[in-house]
């Protein structure tokens, strides 16, 4: 079975910080994807860009209405998502507390969703 797993952070919070201190914390994030990706169960991985770049589009009086940034506002916004391949939630759980978003960030609201397919 597949799951959807979404990573959530405070793009405000992290945008905030110093370039050389986001680098420092994307250094880490990446060497943290090694053990991550070598469990051999991640389908697809991919960060995405700042919610300041999204569009929204709603359905009104039976057409699509466009509308610039996220869904909905609130202070974590969606930052990256994966697709794993596991037996059960549970070991899609364990394979998803591998990802940097599990284990560091917590200051700036980094957490993951994992979500049936």
């Amino acid at each position: 079975m597949k799951y959807l797993c979404l990573g959530y952070f405070n793009f405000e919070s992290f945008d905030s910080e110093p370039e050389e201190v986001k680098a420092a914390i994307m250094k880490e994030c990446f060497a943290q994807c090694i053990p991550f990706r070598e469990t051999g169960k991640i389908v697809e991985e991919e960060g995405l860009h700042s919610p300041k770049t999204a569009k929204t589009i709603r359905p009104r009086n039976g057409k699509p209405f466009v509308t610039d940034g996220p869904f909905i506002e609130t202070k974590e916004q969606i930052g990256s998502f994966f697709i794993i391949e596991a037996d059960n939630i549970d070991e899609a759980v364990k394979i998803a507390s591998l990802h940097p978003g599990a284990l560091m960030g917590e200051q700036y609201g980094f957490g993951i969703e994992v979500r049936a397919i």
